[in-house]
């Protein structure tokens, strides 16, 4: 949590934290400043590509950061509870047909369809993460349904069907409450996913590069672009970039670990 707390106050206090805005640290504007330059008064970590500001963009990627890591999944856990919980409870034809497309779903490489479609509807960084949260619906809905088949079996569920409770009301009043722990467990390990996947799409040159994100620095960083033979042994530009997706990502891992040591049961027999 303290890692976590940590990225998140840099997101929020980014304004007050770096001298450079927003605008002066992405695309289109470009600063008169030496690419790949070490450590100054004015650049305490140096420059990137085009000579960006590193610290500053290490700040502001923070917000990136943050908002891979839960878009994509508060959309996919979202449509997995919907979806699964339906499925589960009301079964027959209906659960079948749910579970073979999403089965289907499963033999299509997430990234690659991203990276097809993206191009087709904008290459926005909102865009990149809805889709990853669609297409992440079909796995969300699978957990969902086992969870929910489980709960569905227990004494409490039968007594209020028999009570005359509306099957939505059982649905997401009875069953969903009871079997919310495992998604809770989910949803923190999915957040590691989430960062690191849209690191993922950027450091392929396929993101949105009018937004600061750690996945472009690490691209800026390799000096594969860069302006003369020395960028390419400029260290600090691709460091930097990997150590906050690293810590970033063990955050939200540890956080998942605690909580399922904190909230199944199951650990405790």
């Amino acid at each position: 949590m303290i890692i976590i707390l940590f990225i998140a106050f840099l997101a929020v206090y980014v304004p007050w934290l770096s001298s450079f805005t927003f605008e002066n640290l992405t695309p289109p504007y470009y600063p008169f400043e030496t690419p790949y330059f070490g450590p100054t008064a004015e650049h305490p970590l140096g420059t990137t590509k085009y000579g960006f500001d590193l610290l500053g963009r290490l700040l502001w990627g923070a917000r990136t950061a943050l908002t891979a890591a839960a878009l994509p999944v508060i959309v996919s856990t979202i449509g997995g509870l919907a979806v699964g919980t339906i499925s589960a409870y009301f079964g027959g034809k209906l659960d079948a047909i749910i579970m073979r497309f999403c089965d289907f779903w499963f033999s299509f490489p997430v990234l690659i369809l991203v990276i097809i479609i993206a191009p087709l509807i904008g290459i926005t960084l909102f865009n990149i993460l809805i889709l990853f949260g669609l297409f992440g619906i079909p796995g969300s809905a699978r957990m969902v349904r086992a969870l929910v088949l489980q709960v569905k079996q227990n004494i409490y569920v039968k007594a209020a069907i028999i009570s005359g409770a509306g099957k939505f009301k059982v649905m997401f009043k009875h069953i969903l409450p009871n079997a919310i722990s495992p998604i809770i467990i989910e949803f923190f390990g999915a957040m590691q996913s989430g960062t690191i996947i849209i690191v993922s799409i950027s450091f392929l040159g396929l993101g949105d590069t009018s937004i600061p994100d750690w996945g472009t620095d690490l691209l800026y960083g390799r000096g594969q672009y860069g302006y003369s033979t020395s960028s390419s042994i400029f260290w600090p530009a691709y460091l930097w970039p990997g150590l906050f997706i690293v810590i970033t990502a063990i955050g939200f891992m540890l956080i998942g670990d605690g909580l399922r040591d904190a909230l199944d049961p199951r650990i405790h027999i």
